[in-house]
């Protein structure tokens, strides 16, 4: 969802004129910033989805390891740009030319409001436009409500996503006892973990020695077809328990 809602943005700011004519005139500088920071951190949160998503077909530490670090890479570049664009603004309203048109502006709008009201003859076109102005300023604080909402639970999103990642590579560590991702039987007949899919995980300790007890069985048996009634696990664990037995 933020990753579509950054390019989203971030195409608007590059092709929609009613959003990128004024905010490139007024700071040009920091129009190209948030342009092209919008649209790398959403490809950056689509690839960050993409890893995730690995996780359940390839080796899940690595996949795990690769989505933290990103989380934490992602993070540390929202304070490096939010700190830079607060600092830039406050010196771009100071002293930039752009920033007293701004304020020339907002005085010529509330001159304005009292000469639409004057209007007699044209008050069927001064009235409509007069509304809009009063919808505009009531309404306008209400994109820095929505920002700082969404930051906020962005903010508290990526910090859950860290903490769900390592608490998934631990719960990796502790099924394999060493984080191993393979999938074939290792010296002790512990099958390793590939990915964090239940499909792969079928075989416990027992019953891959079995497999593997199998596989040398196999050998001597020229490929065979087994006879009628033969159930693998049943008989194989029956040829087992005789082994031990004679």
């Amino acid at each position: 969802m933020y990753s579509g809602a950054l390019l989203a943005t971030a195409a608007r700011l590059l092709w929609d004129p009613s959003t990128y004519t004024w905010f490139r005139y007024l700071c040009e500088t920091q129009y190209r910033v948030t342009t092209g920071y919008l649209l790398a951190a959403g490809l950056w949160l689509a690839g960050l989805v993409y890893v995730a998503a690995s996780a359940a077909h390839r080796p899940a530490t690595t996949c795990l390891h690769l989505y933290g670090v990103g989380v934490v890479c992602l993070a540390v570049s929202e304070v490096a740009y939010g700190s830079w664009m607060a600092a830039s603004l406050s010196a771009w309203w100071r002293s930039a030319p752009q920033a007293d048109l701004v304020r020339h502006g907002m005085d010529l709008l509330h001159d304005i409001k009292p000469a639409l009201l004057a209007v007699e003859r044209y008050a069927h076109v001064a009235r409509p436009i007069y509304a809009m102005i009063e919808e505009v300023e009531q309404k306008a604080p209400n994109n820095a409500y929505v920002i700082f909402v969404f930051g906020l639970v962005g903010m508290i999103l990526q910090i859950a996503a860290f903490v769900m990642s390592r608490r998934l590579v631990r719960r990796v560590y502790t099924d394999t006892g060493s984080g191993a991702a393979d999938t074939e039987c290792g010296p002790r007949g512990v099958k390793g973990v590939r990915g964090l899919g239940g499909g792969e995980r079928a075989l416990d300790l027992e019953e891959c020695s079995y497999t593997c007890e199998k596989n040398v069985d196999d050998d001597s048996d020229g490929g065979r077809d087994p006879p009628p009634g033969w159930r693998k696990k049943a008989n194989l664990r029956m040829y087992t328990i005789l082994d031990k037995i004679f």
